[in-house]
């Protein structure tokens, strides 16, 4: 059973009024459009428009929609779907996969709404009452009926130089340009006379459609030293013209040559004729940026561009690792001059600096700082050697067997001119330089060779002393153990003066032979020598004596007497009288002095008893008598010594010396003392 009927209708009214306005297609067999008396799917739709006619309706203008409107009857259920839906969110024409232009839009008034969601297929309202003929966003899944055509475009229907174009009930064949004709096979054709090779040239035509017809194309080009004046390449157009006229060919002249800034030029042919060369050259201090020179070619033109002159400036210099580097100019311009260095412990292999040449080049590669290195020693005979490296600050120890010695320094060290600090030193017998003879006195060494062990005395001559070690030994490091020592002249130390006396010397230098002496304050005696003398070893020949005080020996009291001292203590010039009980007399000495001998001038009296009555009362009359004298006698002894240092003017005085043998006994009267 068929379900869909189909039904065609002639445009012929319509396809009269499109020929008139566009005379230049060719109406054919006409277009036709078709729909379904059944409702279905958009998709379902579309594969029927397919599968029985050329796809779904693709409208094309207003008067497409308002002829469908017509001719088209209402459908039993819903409206018509037609050949537009939504893809990826763009309006498509399914047919011609084209998007929706907003001049060809026409939809029916708030639409397309989406108003449901997922709204992407079109219907178009057929005798609606209502916006007739305008378009409307529906659900795909809705069924409605299908609207079809049919197309009158054929293989054969227009030639390859042309575009068949359906029309309403009819098609056309819309030439390309440069061709016309039912079926646009016919081309425009140019002038073949206004094609010639110019004088000096030639012409060389190629032709895509025929000979000098659309789009033949013309090439001129000149004789060598020739250039062409004029279009080089004429084509046929549209309108049966030539682009271009005939060009001419002139004799090559290029155009005059720019002399650079800080630069000259220099050419071979001052007419810049075909083939001149120019050539271009920089002041000092300037380098060329381009070509040194450039050649006049057949077109006229220069084989190269004017260059530059630009100042000479040499790419940055590299630091050596390990190393540094500094430069007189920081420009880097001709002539700067950069010098290397490397960290302690390396050493320069290479330039030590480098100039900027007025190439812009340097004059030298960057130099390479390597670790220093010295040389490898070797140990010395009767030595030994230590060596904790041979790179920079190394150290190596030297030292000697026993019985020879070091001649160099003992320790090495590598520096950064990777050399050895001396030269490596050798180890001979020990041997002590010559001993010198000490000024005032002489050596005697056990060894005249002055080895190992040898062994030098020092002494001085008679007067002189040794200041300094008596001996000195010749040591392992060939030095000896001690320095010379000087001889110098005997000087005794000063000789202090005794406590209570005095001294004096012969020689106030104190030197070797001085004697000094001495004496004692009056009441003072010396205890040790009186002299000293100044002996060969700087000491004196006795020690500084004492002066000590004058002492006479106890005196013992009187039986049956007194005794009366001025002291007690006995010194020198100490006095003492004596006096008897009643009924004796003295026997003796009544007075006593201590003398510088330190003895009494006198024995110690007695007291003898008196024998007789009458000799009792005499001596009784006489004991008073000589009592009281006594006692006046030692007054006026008292004061006669007083008159006597008065008279000496306080001199002391020995009574030993004195003309006084034994004291008065006794005086008539105390005037008589004074």
């Amino acid at each position: 059973m068929d379900f869909y009927n189909t039904h065609t209708f002639a445009m012929s009214t319509l396809f009269i009024f499109f020929f008139s306005v566009l005379n230049q297609w060719t109406g054919v067999e006409g277009w036709s459009y078709h729909y379904s008396d059944t409702t279905m799917a958009w998709v379902e739709a579309r594969e029927w428009c397919k599968e029985n006619y050329t796809d779904m309706v693709a409208i094309q203008n207003r008067d497409e929609i308002e002829y469908l409107n017509t001719v088209i009857p209402k459908a039993t259920t819903g409206y018509y779907w037609i050949g537009i839906r939504k893809i990826n969110g763009i309006w498509t024409w399914v047919g011609t996969n084209k998007h929706l232009t907003a001049e060809a839009e026409n939809w029916a008034k708030g639409e397309p709404n989406n108003g449901g969601n997922n709204e992407d297929c079109v219907e178009m309202y057929i005798k609606r009452g209502t916006d007739d003929g305008k378009w409307n966003d529906e659900h795909c899944q809705k069924k409605k009926s299908a609207l079809c055509y049919t197309a009158s475009c054929k293989k054969d229907s227009c030639s390859p130089n042309g575009e068949c174009v359906e029309t309403i009930n009819s098609h056309q064949c819309e030439c390309f340009e440069g061709f016309y004709g039912k079926k646009c096979e016919h081309v425009v054709i140019c002038e073949e006379k206004y094609i010639s090779a110019p004088e000096n040239g030639s012409v060389q035509c190629s032709h895509a459609f025929g000979n000098f017809s659309y789009k033949s194309e013309c090439k001129y080009s000149c004789n060598e030293g020739y250039q062409l004046v004029g279009a080089k390449v004429t084509e046929c157009g549209a309108t049966k013209a030539w682009s271009n006229t005939p060009p001419t060919c002139e004799l090559v002249q290029c155009p005059g040559i720019e002399t650079p800034q800080d630069g000259s030029v220099s050419c071979t042919d001052q007419t810049l004729s075909l083939g001149s060369v120019c050539s271009f050259s920089c002041i000092e201090g300037f380098i060329l940026e381009g070509a040194s020179s450039t050649e006049c070619t057949k077109t006229g033109d220069w084989s190269a561009n004017v260059p530059k002159c630009t100042a000479v400036q040499c790419p940055a210099v590299k630091t050596p690792q390990d190393g540094s580097v500094s430069c007189t100019d920081q420009t880097l311009s001709l002539g700067s001059v950069c010098s290397f260095s490397c960290s302690e412990g390396f050493i320069l292999e290479g330039a030590s600096s480098t100039e900027c040449t007025k190439t812009g080049e340097w004059s030298a590669d960057v130099p390479k700082c390597t670790a220093v290195r010295c040389p490898t020693l070797e140990e010395p005979l009767e030595g030994k050697m230590k060596c904790t490296g041979d790179s920079y600050g190394n150290q190596c120890t030297f030292s000697c067997n026993n019985g020879y010695q070091l001649l160099g320094v003992s320790e090495l060290t590598c520096t950064k001119t990777a050399q050895w600090s001396q030269v490596t030193p050798s180890c001979t017998a020990v041997q002590c330089p010559a001993v010198k003879t000490p000024q005032d006195g002489s050596v005697s060494c056990t060894d005249q060779t002055l080895s190992l062990g040898s062994v030098c005395s020092f002494n001085c001559i008679e007067g002189f002393i040794l200041e300094g070690a008596s001996s000195t030994e010749c040591t392992k490091t060939g030095d000896w153990s001690a320095d010379v020592p000087r001889c110098t002249a005997v000087q005794c130390p000063a000789v202090k003066t005794p406590q209570d006396g005095s001294v004096s010397c012969t020689d106030q230098t104190l030197s070797l032979g001085s004697v000094c002496s001495f004496s004692c304050s009056e009441g003072f005696i010396l205890e040790g020598a009186s002299s000293t003398e100044c002996t060969k070893t700087g000491e004196w020949s006795a020690d500084v004596p004492k002066c000590t005080a004058v002492r006479c020996p106890y005196l013992q009291d009187l039986i049956n007497g007194l005794r009366n001292c001025s002291s007690e203590e006995n010194l020198f010039s100490t006095a003492c009288s004596f006096s008897c009980l009643n009924g004796y007399e003295l026997q003796g000495h009544q007075i006593v002095m201590c003398s510088l001998s330190g003895n009494w001038t006198g024995e110690v009296p007695e007291c003898k008893e008196v024998q007789s009555e009458h000799s009792l009362s005499l001596v009784s009359g006489v004991t008073i008598g000589v009592g009281s004298a006594a006692a006046l006698s030692s007054l006026g002894f008292a004061f006669w010594i007083m008159k006597r240092l008065r008279k000496l003017k306080a001199k002391k005085f020995d009574l030993s010396n004195s003309d006084i043998d034994v004291p008065p006994q006794q005086y008539k009267s105390f005037d008589s003392l004074i």
